[in-house]
């Protein structure tokens, strides 16, 4: 076949109409849009998911106002999370103080401990507020609740102290 011949074959079978993808300065997006909807569906989906797991199941502590404070019954118990240590405290005043350990750790299993015995000494009491120190890693935060949870039913989260 002679170049001629091949020139006019590709002249013959050649499309009219240029494929939308080869005009120059038009970009395609198609493609791009569906990894974008599913990359958001699935971020979507893991973010319910996570939520729901991680959730810590906590309260408020109840609204004391003016004079009817004092005439609030029961013991109050807080525990209080700080640089030093546990302090488990309660209106009669401080019932047990768990200093940390030498290497840092907070001693959750001496606090479980003491709040058995203040569980014990006051059976009526169902919940204990947990104050901490904002400079205290959440995970000794969920860690104390986790503590308090064992004797007790409910933990109420109060603000921080410093």
């Amino acid at each position: 076949m002679t170049p001629r011949q091949r020139l006019a074959i590709r002249r013959a079978t050649r499309s009219l109409d240029a494929d939308p993808s080869e005009t120059p300065g038009e970009l395609n997006v198609v493609p791009l849009l569906d990894v974008v909807v599913n990359l958001m569906l699935f971020l979507l989906a893991t973010s319910a998911a996570t939520i729901a797991i991680a959730e810590v199941q906590t309260e408020l502590p109840p609204l004391c106002p003016g004079a009817r404070c004092g005439s609030v019954p029961g013991e109050a118990l807080s525990v209080t999370v700080t640089d030093t240590g546990l302090v488990l405290a309660g209106r009669s005043g401080r019932h047990a103080t768990v200093p940390r350990a030498p290497d840092g750790a907070y001693d959750f299993a001496a606090l479980g401990v003491a709040l058995a015995r203040a569980r014990t000494a006051h059976p009526r009491e169902r919940a204990v507020t947990l104050s901490a120190d904002p400079m205290v890693p959440y995970a000794d935060l969920v860690a104390a609740m986790d503590a308090i949870r064992g004797p007790f039913e409910q933990v109420r989260l109060s603000a921080g102290v410093r």
